[in-house]
């Protein structure tokens, strides 16, 4: 029963031409016995031709310049101004500033770029999962239950972030969908925005006020697609007592969502490993959306290592991945600049 769900999720195609990947170039960061990166979970860049990653296996933030070098390390562990125990998100934050977005404690830092000294601190009633910017304040997603909000706008001194888009059923029902799979990569533009869900099989689009004018699924050719019913195919895995780590081979999850300056919209699916932890990434796969939204060229395969665990963001027009490789018996962790190419592509019909 749940293979036919699956089916119907995720329409196959014997497609001859997927999106196209080149590496643009491959930049290996500077680590030293005190400064390396043990589990990152984001890329992004500085706005300066260089790379802020933050770190969930550590209480830090590293700031890498376009060849590499660390420029500087933000951060550290405690209770303290400045401090905590991991850090989901860091970005640029005007000229002067870097941001980070820490989960324990949940709280906004900034500190200056000049030095690395730490400026000032912002509580958040509940962790960020993604963010975007813009003037004066954030978009910022991950569940909140008190207010059944996915996506929220907060301002810098305001207590309590605005709810904006609500979380989908799936996550309020009371099943294991919400809790196991909180992530929810979105892009803003003008006044839309793009949003996934973990691990639903569709992306919703909804205006800046929180009204959903869309809801679509991405056509799964060479990933594992996803299923109508992922609380049901949680629950068989759960119930017949298999490993844990089995939920996250179930699906195609999205990680990450980026709109190109031409228009078309970059998605990035993880096929996650089923080994016991830490979960490994088995599968990256770049599709892209087209501009009107009603095809999409799926399913390039981004190169990876054995036991991956890739993180990513966006830069323009390219798909940053990060990971670590072994180069001559060491391991090195290595950020490469992918380019993703429709030219020849086989479109396929977006399912709705």
């Amino acid at each position: 029963m749940i293979a036919a769900a699956f089916l119907a999720a995720a329409t196959t195609s014997p497609l001859s031409s997927q999106p196209s990947i080149t590496v643009r170039d491959s930049i290996v960061l500077q680590e030293s016995g005190d400064d390396h990166l043990v589990l990152p979970s984001s890329v992004v860049p500085d706005g300066s031709g260089g790379y802020l990653v933050a770190d969930h296996g550590q209480a830090g933030v590293f700031h890498y310049s376009g060849g590499g070098t660390l420029l500087r390390r933000y951060g550290g562990e405690g209770e303290g101004p400045g401090e905590w125990q991991k850090a989901g998100v860091a970005l640029p934050w005007g000229d002067e500033h870097v941001m980070v977005l820490s989960w324990s404690p949940s709280a906004i830092h900034l500190f200056r770029r000049s030095d690395g000294e730490f400026a000032e601190k912002h509580p958040l009633n509940t962790p960020a999962q993604s963010v975007v910017p813009d003037p004066g304040g954030l978009w910022a997603s991950g569940p909140h239950y008190a207010t059944s909000s996915a996506i929220r706008r907060l301002k810098l001194g305001e207590s309590e972030a605005r709810p904006v888009l609500r979380l989908p059923d799936e996550y309020t029902a009371g099943g294991p969908v919400g809790g196991i799979f909180p992530e929810m990569p979105f892009a803003i533009w003008a006044d839309t925005m793009l949003a996934g869900f973990m691990p639903l099989p569709h992306l919703i689009v909804a205006d800046t006020t929180g009204r959903v004018l869309d809801r679509f699924q991405v056509p799964a050719a060479r990933r594992r697609g996803g299923t109508v019913d992922p609380e049901a195919a949680i629950g068989e895995v759960l119930e017949a007592g298999r490993p844990y780590s089995e939920v996250f081979g179930l699906f195609s999850t999205v990680r990450g969502v980026h709109r190109r300056p031409d228009g078309t919209t970059v998605v990035v699916h993880f096929d996650l490993g089923t080994e016991t932890g830490p979960v490994s990434t088995a599968g990256l796969w770049a599709s892209v959306i087209g501009e009107s939204r009603e095809s999409a060229c799926v399913d390039a395969a981004i190169p990876l290592e054995p036991g991956s665990r890739a993180a990513i963001g966006f830069e323009g027009d390219l798909v940053l991945v990060l990971e670590q490789v072994l180069r001559g018996g060491d391991a090195v962790t290595v950020l490469r600049r992918i380019e993703v190419d429709t030219e020849g592509c086989d479109w396929m019909v977006i399912g709705r």
